[in-house]
């Protein structure tokens, strides 16, 4: 794992993952365990398309929780081709609660899962800020939880968990 370049970037969302940068080029925690999944939740696919995307996503951050057995796992899905927030809203809390509990299963409670909710350009670019905060401080609650990026304009992600959390 030392070769591994951190954090463990995976997704068809370039827009998103080349926001965050390497760990070589930021300020981290000692343990940079971390794994950012982005996804495009595409609206114009069919029920049995769109249910093979989400089994797609689930096994590649269901692998990537397995071979890196991270501390942080945050998931961005960006709504494209007319997705309703409605829509990503409720596959990112099926598919985070689904990785929560795997990562739960592999690495143990210590892991925390975020998902993050994306519609527009500004919100893409506060959710690359908030991975960027969670890379150097690791959220310590707030496991299996969804946020929309555009709470992130009133609040941090920390004080959006404890408000969750409460």
């Amino acid at each position: 794992m030392s070769d591994m370049s951190l954090p463990v970037r995976i997704g068809d969302d370039a827009a998103v993952l080349d926001l965050v940068p390497l760990a070589s080029d930021m300020p981290t925690v000692e343990d940079l365990r971390m794994v950012l999944a982005a996804y495009r939740i595409r609206g114009m696919l069919g029920f049995r398309s769109r249910r093979a995307e989400v089994a797609r996503i689930r096994r590649e951050v269901t692998g990537a929780v397995h071979s890196v057995q991270p501390r942080t796992v945050v998931m961005v899905f960006e709504g494209a081709d007319g997705a309703s927030r409605r829509r990503v809203d409720r596959i990112a809390r099926h598919v985070t609660r689904d990785i929560s509990v795997a990562a739960t299963n592999a690495v143990g409670s210590d892991t925390t899962v975020i998902g993050l909710v994306v519609m527009t350009g500004q919100e893409r670019d506060l959710a690359a800020t908030c991975v960027r905060h969670v890379a150097v401080e690791p959220p310590e609650r707030g496991d299996g939880l969804v946020f929309h990026a555009a709470d992130l304009r009133r609040a941090n992600i920390y004080e959006l968990i404890e408000e969750a959390v409460v």
